[in-house]
């Protein structure tokens, strides 16, 4: 029997592991940091698409469709070698591709006005979450399977589990992200905090190219060799490197959206062919409502729970109550409140 176990414990740590750029939390973070800095005409564009949901409850859905379709198993990172620069020939050619292209190819979907809907929100699902991994700085690193194959111990611990004991590359997942003992939300608000006080806003564009050369530089500076215990000082110096990559991630995804999609009408969502069965019981009405001329009624305003007021975009109370939650006019109307000062919002 011990012979067995054996076997089966060098087995499995002989499998390579799998490339996840992120775990939930992370990803979840990253989507609500950019959920914060969206404008609200691209609120809206969003919302055609997934409903009214939050930014992150889409965070993840690249990584739980990867049994059922493999082919994107390779669209969630790119192999760039140490001491070099992106190089689309030799690190992204078909027809595996790479996470660079296909960020740009997604974009191009999502901004179609001719994609059926459905396919735009799919779109968004796999940009949304592969800003998110670009920014892991092992997603970009083409050694050992991205840290994959870089065993560790971490501060102590090897963590061995269902997908195996701990390696370099699901330290960066997971391991440091949950070693902080902070919640999704106690996470958002530390970032934003980065955000404001390393004024991060500033560094909110860029490439997918320019974004992978940036993380193989910070893969190659955090790397260790195999078995190495990655202790406290390890871990100290590279949070903040996490930290940083995730404030980013969610500033560019933001600007990406609101320099895509944000500069969009939901006329434009409208003209797209009608989506399939599935996909109308997500997508709501706006879209349609909007084609026949009710433009107005579909702005997204800011509700008072606690007046029954609703605030109109860039005015001073607007997202500022104590309580509130954004809806669309229509909606708003329909629910009894009453736009502030009686004038509704043009």
């Amino acid at each position: 029997m011990k012979k067995i176990l054996a076997a089966l414990l060098i087995t499995a740590l002989a499998l390579p592991q799998l490339a996840f750029g992120w775990g939930r939390e992370g990803h979840q973070i990253i989507a609500a940091v950019a959920e914060d800095h969206l404008d609200e005409t691209t609120k809206v564009m969003i919302q055609s698409l997934i409903g009214n949901n939050h930014l992150y409850s889409i965070a993840t859905w690249a990584d739980e469709i990867r049994n059922e379709r493999r082919e994107t198993a390779g669209w969630h990172y790119v192999n760039i070698p140490f001491g070099s620069e992106y190089d689309s020939v030799r690190d992204c050619a078909l027809p595996k591709s790479c996470i660079v292209a296909k960020i740009d190819d997604f974009v191009k979907v999502l901004t179609d006005k001719n994609a059926p809907r459905e396919d735009r929100a799919e779109a968004l699902k796999f940009i949304v979450h592969f800003v998110g991994d670009i920014h892991q700085p092992l997603h970009a690193a083409g050694a050992a399977a991205g840290g994959n194959g870089i065993h560790v111990v971490f501060l102590g611990s090897t963590r061995c589990n269902s997908y195996g004991c701990n390696n370099l590359h699901g330290v960066w997942d997971t391991s440091m992200i949950e070693h902080t003992g902070m919640d999704r939300d106690a996470y958002v608000l530390h970032e934003q905090e980065l955000v404001d006080s390393d004024k991060l806003a500033r560094l909110d564009g860029g490439t997918p190219v320019q974004w992978a050369n940036e993380s193989v530089l910070l893969a190659q500076t955090a790397w260790v060799t195999d078995g190495t215990n990655l202790d406290d000082s390890y871990y100290r110096k590279e949070i903040m490197v996490v930290d940083r990559q995730m404030a980013l991630a969610g500033l560019r995804l933001a600007k990406l959206l609101n320099d895509t999609i944000g500069r969009m009408t939901p006329r434009d969502f409208a003209a797209a062919p009608e989506a399939s069965s599935d996909q109308a019981s997500v997508a709501p009405e706006v879209p349609a409502r909007v084609a026949a001329g009710l433009g107005n009624s579909y702005i997204k305003v800011w509700v008072n729970t606690s007046s029954s007021v609703y605030h109109c975009p860039a005015t001073k109370w607007y997202g500022n109550t104590k309580r509130g939650e954004f809806m669309t006019q229509s909606e708003a109307q329909k629910r009894g409140f009453r736009p502030v000062g009686g004038n509704t919002c043009q």
